[in-house]
């Protein structure tokens, strides 16, 4: 996770402790998001959702372009996709890991 600024460490941290599986996923997914956003950075930040009880996931925001947004959209969609195919040793974690710009 040293690639990854980290908003909100320790409840990262924590739900990581309690996921197995998901430091495997952030981790083989950073070669991909420097891939298809090698000038940007990033930050991952744990997040509760405020609409659906006990739904917690860890979000990866990638600081975009404002003058390249659509462009960047499709290449999310591309990232996104890749990500869905990492073999891991726990595929339950990948609804975890949300991914936006």
């Amino acid at each position: 996770m040293d690639n990854f600024k980290l908003v909100n460490r320790d409840e990262i941290i924590d739900f990581i402790n309690d996921h197995k599986g998901l430091l495997e996923l952030i981790e083989k997914s950073y070669p991909l998001v420097r891939k298809y956003f090698p000038k940007y950075s990033n930050c991952l930040l744990y997040s509760i959702d405020p609409e659906i009880v006990n739904l917690e996931h860890i979000m990866l925001f990638i600081n975009g372009d404002e003058k390249v947004y659509d462009e960047d959209c499709l290449r999310l969609k591309e990232l996104e996709n890749e990500i869905e195919k990492l073999k891991v040793s726990n595929c339950n974690v990948k609804p975890l890991l949300l991914v936006d710009i």
